[in-house]
């Protein structure tokens, strides 16, 4: 829980100013932020005093926190319902909220007169008698698990300290929330599942009417003996279930009537398949005794496992430990230790068979084949010994229908998403899926989710990566840009208009889109931009800021709104590169007059025609040839000309010695008729 406290201190800043001023939701609500309710908190959402200016029941708002995806899909099938043994939601909205000052969810919440049945899991009270348990608690949650089964909603928060009296006589119990968080990130070890208290809390997925079962077994149980059930905690408890069963884990030597024996061995037995259901509860409360239902007891090894100063009997509990201590686990399992343990001690001869073949594996890839690395290895025979446990790979733990969820904590909180990216990249999943004992047809359409999401991963340019997994993965997140957070941009409508308000506060010489919006775009816009984001991903600036410009015209023009000025403002600065790209000298000195005309109309389609027209880029690049062309010729008749000279020069030299040649013949011939002419005189 040390991560909801670290949201109750971000929730619990001091108030705006204006003391009780409260922020208006839907018109209707007046919700205050300087009064909050601690004894209504959530784990990781805080509770503030609400009030109906229509008057009517009580109610109180749960400001949810703003770095945990929400499960708006719960809230929005739950809004307005009838419950009567489920915690009514009134109603919710995105608003500003003074004391972070950025949007968040609000949600409102009928007021329980009774308050909370116990605060805490260490509480103890004095039990009911049997028939006042089972018509104070046991019939009005059952049917409260009946009211929610209808409407579609697994619960996933189900656990003592989330249970409300609606009434001041404290007659009426009700189911708590379950909207603030990722399903099941509130429970503790003790009300889950030991298939899903393997995994982390974001990682626990959105589970099955059977979980809720279970952890309705475990509310029952606490409620009914009055103090917590099973005598170990956390990680410990977790291996006593896996060792002993559930059933023996939590009830020990508990004291409680045998009556009540059947109901809970129901609904706390491992196996999800035998695990009573609605149906059965009802039987029994009926009248009608069932059969007394027992798992099936795990194999149990000859000799134990001994693994960092630890004793494992059962392959569940090998993997649980192989994945806690994974620094460790290489050694063993690439040794063949795991092997001859399976073969000799737990006599799993197929087992032991298929857990050679992946080290055997590794070893053709150290000496250069393109096997499977040591992590790979580890994470493999997890899922061999545990098929049914969660996907295990380093420090992450988690189902495959949790990977949105697991990406978005990460993200959202800061933490560390290669790990998770790393197991994608490196076919975990795949062998998550192929050590399932039963096929399941939902697997071939989980399989090609999680190539689609590799493919994303593989390309790291904006509008891939992890970004557009993320939103890929969750319906339900809005846009990480620190450029929009403060507004939580939910629906691709909403996000020009967040630019634009953000217009006002960012440096104009900063891009209105980062990796975060150019995913967000690419995940929710129902229309093909990737022509538009190839071309802003270019090393060419004036393609770039092209393709930028291009990319936010086509959703103004399709989304709307008419006009953003602040956003044309902010890309008016940026279009220099584009405006440099055009040869013509009275093109560039014209465009550069009428941006700033376009950017006062607020019109991003007119300036990305304007600045991109298909006409006026051909007549350029028509001009720019014919000028090429001209200075090519103009050129070669300069050199024409510089060759001629020179030729000329040559000849005339040629000519001179020519010429000079023959006056001196002539010269010499009429010097010697000269001569002879006067020895004759």
């Amino acid at each position: 829980m040390a991560e909801g406290a670290a949201v109750q201190a971000v929730n619990q800043m001091p108030p705006a100013p204006g003391g009780d001023g409260g922020v208006l939701l839907r018109e209707r609500f007046m919700v205050y932020p300087g009064r909050p309710l601690p004894e209504l908190n959530s784990p990781n959402a805080m509770a503030y005093a609400a009030e109906d200016r229509r008057g009517g029941r009580p109610v109180f708002a749960l400001a949810l926190s703003p770095d945990l995806p929400v499960r708006l899909n719960t809230i929005q099938a739950m809004k307005g319902q009838p419950f009567n043994a489920v915690l009514p939601l009134v109603d919710y909205d995105f608003v500003l909220w003074p004391p972070l000052q950025r949007q968040i969810v609000l949600v409102i919440f009928e007021r329980p007169a009774g308050g909370r049945v116990v605060s805490s899991l260490e509480d103890t009270f004095t039990p009911m008698s049997d028939n006042d348990y089972q018509k104070i608690i046991l019939k009005p949650l059952t049917q409260g698990l009946e009211e929610m089964k209808g409407r579609g909603v697994v619960h996933r928060g189900i656990r003592p300290t989330n249970l409300f009296f609606m009434d001041a006589e404290r007659t009426r119990p009700v189911f708590g929330e379950c909207v603030s968080a990722p399903p099941a990130y509130d429970q503790p070890i003790i009300c889950e599942t030991i298939e899903s208290a393997m995994a982390r809390p974001e990682g626990r997925g959105p589970g099955t009417y059977a979980d809720d079962m279970y952890a309705f077994g475990v509310t029952l149980l606490f409620l009914l003996i009055g103090h917590r059930p099973g005598s170990a905690k956390g990680n410990e408890l977790l291996r006593a279930k896996i060792t002993a069963g559930s059933f023996a884990a939590l009830t020990g030597e508990a004291r409680f009537s045998l009556g009540m024996i059947e109901v809970l061995r129901g609904l706390l037995i491992d196996t999800p398949e035998m695990r009573w259901d609605l149906d059965g509860v009802k039987m029994w409360l009926a009248g009608r005794r069932l059969s007394p239902l027992l798992a099936k007891p795990e194999k149990r090894a000859q000799r134990p496992f001994r693994f960092c100063g630890a004793e494992v009997v059962s392959r569940r509990e090998l993997a649980h430990m192989l994945a806690a201590n994974w620094e460790q686990a290489a050694g063993p399992v690439m040794d063949g230790q795991v092997e001859v343990w399976l073969r000799r001690s737990l006599d799993e001869k197929a087992l032991a068979e298929a857990v050679a073949d992946q080290v055997r594996a590794a070893s053709f890839s150290a000496s250069g084949g393109n096997g499977q690395t040591t992590d790979t290895v580890v994470a493999r025979v997890c899922m061999l010994l545990d098929p049914h446990g969660p996907l295990r790979y380093k420090s992450a733990s988690f189902f495959l229908d949790a990977l949105g969820p697991m990406l978005a904590v990460a993200t959202m909180r800061q933490k560390d998403v290669r790990i998770i990216a790393e197991c994608i990249l490196r076919e975990v999943p795949e062998g998550w899926l192929e050590a399932q004992p039963a096929f399941d047809p939902a697997f071939v359409q989980t399989m090609a989710h999680v190539k689609t999401i590799r493919g994303y991963l593989r390309q790291s340019q904006p509008g891939f990566g992890v970004e557009r997994c993320l939103y890929e993965l969750n319906e339900s997140l809005p846009c990480l840009s620190p450029l929009v957070l403060s507004d939580y941009v939910l629906d691709i409508e909403d996000l020009l208009p967040a630019l634009d308000a953000a217009a006002k506060r960012m440096d104009g010489k900063s891009w209105p889109a980062d990796r975060h919006i150019i995913a967000f775009v690419a995940a929710r816009f129902n229309f093909d931009v990737d022509k538009q984001i190839n071309a802003l991903n270019s090393t060419q600036a004036d393609t770039s800021a092209l393709g930028l410009l291009s990319l936010l015209a086509v959703l103004q023009w399709r989304l709307g709104p008419e006009v953003l000025h602040g956003l044309s403002g902010w890309i008016g600065g940026l279009v220099g590169p584009i405006i440099s790209s055009y040869h013509n000298r009275d093109v560039r000195r014209r465009l550069e007059r009428e941006v700033p005309k376009l950017v006062r109309k607020g019109s991003l389609p007119d300036l990305y025609n304007t600045l991109d027209d298909v006409e006026e880029r051909q007549k350029d690049l028509d001009g720019f040839a014919w000028a090429k062309a001209e200075y090519a010729g103009a050129d070669q008749e300069i050199l024409d000309l510089e060759n001629d000279t020179t030729t000329r020069d040559a000849q005339a030299q040629r000519v001179g010695q020519q010429t000079a040649a023959i006056m001196s013949v002539m010269i010499g011939l009429i010097t010697i008729c000269v001569l002879l002419a006067m020895q004759l005189w």
